[in-house]
């Protein structure tokens, strides 16, 4: 199995159960060198909320057009946007479940921060895939989480956790791995390597690099 972060939070895992599953591939992903098709065949998409830096219509799409039988897993909003361009999208709640073959998806509560422009807060879920891989999206700390072997947590503490927030949700976890993600943003700079100080499981990846287990 292989695991490799892409900007902000976007996350492939790659050789799980003879699945390639990607979370989040946002606008932050794309340049010249990468493109929406350069994900190649992606059999589970999982979007956690309707943010640009996790979600594109767009990206949709050409991943849809290079695997027909691709799995989408968001929430009502995101599904609203898919709907518009004929995507079929499985919508998940907090504590729902959904099969894929032999992998579970829970929805696991997530709650987006105060936005910095003073708009409506977007509707996110969180996934939680076998208890193997937890992606809560964007949220603020929160008590209730689940047990995961690898956590993707976010770090910038604008809109989502701060470091020090993010560390001790990763304590109350307790995984064998945390990876922090949502840092990319220029407009929200933060120091990642604080998170690596307070969290001892922490593997830290910078965009395009990967670990197996």
């Amino acid at each position: 199995m292989k695991i490799t972060k892409y900007p902000q939070s976007a996350i492939l895992i790659e050789d799980y159960k003879n699945k390639r599953i990607l979370i989040d591939p946002g606008s932050f992903c794309y340049n010249e060198s990468f493109k929406p098709e350069s994900w190649g065949k992606i059999d589970i998409l999982l979007f956690t909320h309707i943010h640009s830096d996790h979600f594109m219509l767009e990206v949709a799409k050409v991943l849809e057009e290079i695997n027909p039988d691709i799995f989408i897993v968001s929430n009502s909003e995101v599904k609203a946007e898919l709907d518009k361009a004929n995507i079929e999208c499985k919508t998940l709640q907090s504590g729902e479940l959904v099969k894929v073959e032999d992998i579970t998806i829970k929805g696991i509560k997530s709650i987006h921060g105060d936005l910095p422009n003073g708009k409506p807060k977007p509707d996110v879920i969180g996934f939680l895939i076998d208890e193997k891989f937890y992606h809560p999206g964007d949220t603020i700390y929160l008590q209730e989480k689940p047990y995961a072997e690898i956590v993707f947590v976010p770090v910038c503490g604008v809109v989502v956790m701060n470091i020090s927030e993010a560390a001790q949700f990763i304590e109350e976890i307790d995984p064998k791995i945390a990876v922090p993600i949502h840092f990319d943003n220029p407009n929200y700079p933060v120091n990642v390597n604080d998170f690596a100080n307070k969290a001892l499981v922490a593997k830290m990846l910078k965009n395009g690099e990967s670990f197996e287990e």
